[in-house]
């Protein structure tokens, strides 16, 4: 995503500031399509046409189909505001709950077919496969981190227990969302988390 003293260079150079009302249109305009048609199917015109910019709009503020659609991806990441949306007083199963629902965009059907189709690219695409392992796959891990450490017992899961925990919900929703077809709602989360995720972290669970 563009830096402002990138976006400064980018003005002086084409001698008219960007108008950053529009990033947020054509970002809306992307997800919207890649929902609807997929990422091989996404051109730069259809986003113009969608977003009613031209194209050099677009192109002035991402080089390619690839960065455009990365960056509408974290526009929809929760990740900056989960401290502002977790009610940390709640149980860790209830916050396991949350946090998976926000990160998976439980209350938006159009955002989740979205991510799914950025999901369902990156076999193909290199440098989107980079991106998301960089930037989601550790986010996410993180955020579930932050959920369950507080209630553990210290070190009283292995690595191998702690990677399992945190891969399992991104893995299944991804597996139904790609490869079913079948979107997820809390009801199916609240299944991962109580079949799966809690019976891993029960015994570590500090007694109250």
């Amino acid at each position: 995503m563009s830096e402002p003293n990138e976006q400064k260079d980018e003005e002086n150079k084409r001698g008219r500031p960007l108008d950053l009302s529009r990033n947020e249109v054509i970002l809306k305009a992307t997800l919207d399509l890649l929902a609807e048609c997929g990422y091989d199917a996404l051109t730069i015109d259809a986003v113009a046409g969608r977003a009613k910019v031209g194209k050099a709009t677009i192109y002035r503020r991402w080089s390619s189909k690839t960065e455009l659609v990365i960056e509408a991806n974290a526009f929809i990441w929760p990740f900056n505001k989960l401290n502002e949306t977790i009610n940390r007083d709640l149980g860790v199963r209830e916050q396991l709950m949350d946090v998976i629902s926000l990160i998976f965009q439980f209350d938006n059907y159009k955002h989740q077919s979205a991510m799914m189709a950025i999901h369902a690219a990156t076999s193909s695409n290199e440098q989107l496969e980079k991106e998301l392992k960089n930037d989601f796959y550790w986010l996410t891990k993180q955020a579930i981190e932050s959920v369950v450490k507080p209630f553990l017992k210290e070190k009283s899961l292995t690595d191998a227990e702690c990677d399992l925990l945190t891969d399992l919900a991104p893995a299944l929703l991804t597996y139904r969302g790609i490869f079913i077809g079948k979107p997820f709602d809390r009801d199916y989360v609240e299944q991962i988390v109580d079949n799966m995720i809690m019976p891993i972290i029960q015994t570590a669970l500090r007694s109250n």
